[in-house]
């Protein structure tokens, strides 16, 4: 399946978490990559989108 760059990026393929919601989650208060994960379910597959998280956190 390709990705249409209008479309909401995925940032975590494992639970199908798209960007939107890890913004959602830091402007409601997570401050942290833990925090991110209790509030999305993120980066509790892989691993792999870790980068990406702590980036968006920035």
């Amino acid at each position: 399946m390709t990705h249409c760059p209008t479309e909401d990026p995925l940032i975590c393929l494992c639970a199908h978490v798209p960007e939107s919601v890890i913004l959602a989650a830091k402007a409601s208060g997570a401050r942290d990559v833990p925090a991110l994960r209790r509030a999305t379910g993120a980066n509790t597959g892989c691993g792999d989108c870790l980068p990406d998280l702590e980036e968006l956190l920035e």
